[in-house]
């Protein structure tokens, strides 16, 4: 968008905000004089954003007929980027007319795909359990998907040439239904940052979406996890058990087990009959570790114990998770792919208040579903270990 038409978008939300000061001191000549004022700059914003968005097809048109080189490029996409966050990220309705790719009918600015890739690029730079699951990009807000699950699934009939398909039996399917939430928060930024260079307010935004998103993501798969009761456990045999029975061929394959930074300690502390350590680095990427667990090695994931923290309720007692699974069969994020931001100058949020502490409060938002695909695929466990640190719960 020009300079000319974010400056008429300032003036257009200036305006609305006289009208309505204007309405509530009961000066209703004066707000109505101001309100076709308002109508003035709408039509004038509507007309000179139709003739930008023209000169734009236009030039797409040429680009797409190889007349001329498409003129998008990273550089523009931080640019356009960083002028919205130094004008509020405001979307109004004349806005929205002209701007149907990144303005959202709920309110906020769409953020562009160029912007959304670089918050993926800082989301896979840091830990997240988001990467071990399933993550299937939707474009409606409600569905549903059938899953049948891998322990149950059975295979193709035979059909002679010529042939029908026989009768068989019902395949065991099960209807998952998904329905996408608004997620958000609050980003306080400093008036000087906005007068920072484009780099930057675009790289600090970003940075923290992404991991506003992580966590997010940590919280709800370790909510699905939670959903099934846990098992505790207190010897090797019994991951033994878990990995190579209750998980057994359909999952065993698939299979890590995820713990944190006390299961990691602990862990390295065990070793077989010959005194070798059962935790060994993978040979191709030393920062895979694998555990021996009879005759397979099963992939060990390292949670940080900020994120999911051993059980220490129980007194002498650190209760440590070991939960062993296929995840990407059992969890799934249903992904809307629609991150928005608004901004206010004036907003308050808890001890926030971005007019008398001189800043501005960024609310971004994602939308998103979080599902247990197949509750087979996975078993929540903990190890049970004495530990004379653990005061417990008085």
């Amino acid at each position: 968008m020009s300079e000319r038409l974010l400056n008429l978008l300032d003036q257009i939300n200036a305006k609305k905000a006289e009208v309505k000061n204007l309405v509530e001191a009961g000066n209703l000549d004066e707000a109505e004089a101001a309100k076709n004022e308002l109508k003035n700059l709408q039509r004038e914003f509507d007309l000179l954003k139709d003739l930008e968005d023209e000169e734009i097809e236009n030039a797409q048109n040429r680009a797409d007929h190889g007349n001329m080189a498409p003129v998008h490029n990273e550089e523009n996409s931080v640019a356009e980027f960083a002028n919205a966050a130094r004008h509020g990220f405001r979307v109004t309705n004349a806005l929205s007319s002209g701007m149907r790719e990144s303005s959202d009918p709920d309110g906020g600015y769409i953020v562009p795909e160029d912007i959304q890739t670089r918050i993926n690029q800082w989301k896979q730079a840091e830990f997240s359990l988001e990467s071990l699951i399933t993550v299937e990009n939707v474009r409606t807000n409600k569905g549903q998907r059938t899953y049948e699950k891998r322990a149950t699934m059975t295979g193709f009939e035979d059909i002679e040439e010529g042939g029908e398909l026989q009768e068989m039996d019902t395949p065991q399917f099960e209807r998952i239904r998904y329905d996408i939430q608004d997620r958000g928060g609050w980003l306080p930024l400093t008036n000087d940052l906005l007068s920072d260079t484009d780099q930057n307010i675009t790289e600090v935004i970003t940075r923290w979406i992404a991991r506003k998103s992580n966590a997010t993501s940590n919280k709800k798969v370790i909510g699905l996890i939670d959903a099934k009761e846990v098992k505790e456990i207190e010897t090797m045999d019994e991951i033994k058990k878990a990995i190579i029975v209750t998980l057994g061929a359909a999952y065993r394959t698939g299979s890590r087990i995820m713990t944190n930074d006390d299961g990691l300690l602990f862990l390295s502390t065990l070793k077989d009959t010959t005194g070798r350590d059962l935790l060994q680095p993978n040979p191709l990427d030393v920062m895979q570790m694998y555990l021996s667990v009879g005759p397979i090695r099963v992939p060990i994931i390292a949670v940080p114990n900020q994120v999911i923290a051993s059980d220490i309720k129980a007194k002498g007692k650190l209760k440590i998770p070991m939960v062993c699974g296929d995840f990407k069969e059992a969890f799934k994020k249903y992904d809307r792919q629609r991150t928005s931001i608004m901004s206010s100058n004036v907003a308050v949020a808890g001890s926030l208040n971005a007019f008398t502490q001189n800043m501005t409060l960024v609310r971004a938002i994602e939308r998103n579903d979080y599902k247990v695909l197949d509750n087979e695929a996975y078993t929540n466990l903990k190890m049970v270990i004495d530990d004379a640190s653990v005061k417990g719960e008085e």
